[in-house]
């Protein structure tokens, strides 16, 4: 059964931070090493925005946080990780990366089989079914060689993230989404900046912010 999370920033409230928490309680792995898959940017272990979430992580109580880079490194360390962590960055860039390892089929068979995955932003949009409403939205970003844009499909959950924050940069964004899911006959979670969805299998929790 799929142990998944997904939010739009990480790990910001204590709400967020208290699912992940109990995301990696669902582990039978006694190893407490999470691992952050980097690929969704450019500088994958060097952004500053990756070293940041691996310091919040640590943080946490899980001195054991390794960086991963699908390319180089080796997937068994997702074998026996406790609990993956897909950062955020640009979503086409990070398929394109796991498709081209090998990683992709992988990963969901991984997460098939119950591996307690966090995705973040964009890290959190290719977990879902496809990524074809952000090729639709942002088509200069879809540099991949097809109209139809496929992603891990670990849950059929569709997601906006970031759509308080990207409402008000662009006025037309919430009736293109609403055109979009009328159309493919599908509906999209909104996560605003604070939210986050907490998936077990069938069953999809959403996570609202709380005060510290």
């Amino acid at each position: 059964m799929q142990q998944l999370l997904l939010s739009s920033r990480a790990l910001v409230t204590d709400a967020i931070k208290q699912a992940f928490l109990a995301l990696c309680a669902q582990s039978d792995n006694q190893r407490d090493q999470i691992v952050i898959i980097v690929n969704a940017v450019d500088e994958g272990k060097r952004h500053p925005q990756v070293l940041k979430l691996q310091q919040i992580i640590q943080n946490m109580g899980f001195q054991n946080v390794t960086l991963f880079d699908v390319d180089v490194d080796d997937f068994q360390t997702l074998v026996t990780a406790k609990a993956i962590v897909i950062s955020g960055g640009y979503e086409f860039k990070l398929v394109d990366h796991l498709k081209r390892s090998g990683m992709l089929l992988q990963l969901r068979a991984l997460i098939n089989q119950g591996k307690p995955v966090y995705g973040i932003s964009a890290g959190a949009i290719v977990l879902g079914p496809d990524m074809d409403l952000f090729a639709t939205l942002y088509p200069e970003d879809n540099f991949l060689p097809c109209k139809h844009a496929p992603a891990i499909q670990a849950t059929n959950v569709y997601i906006c993230p970031h759509y308080d924050r990207q409402c008000a940069a662009d006025a037309t964004l919430a009736n293109q989404i609403s055109d979009w899911e009328h159309q493919q006959h599908v509906q999209v979670t909104r996560l605003n900046d604070e939210q986050g969805l907490a998936i077990h299998g069938d069953l999809v929790r959403l996570i609202l912010w709380k005060n510290r």
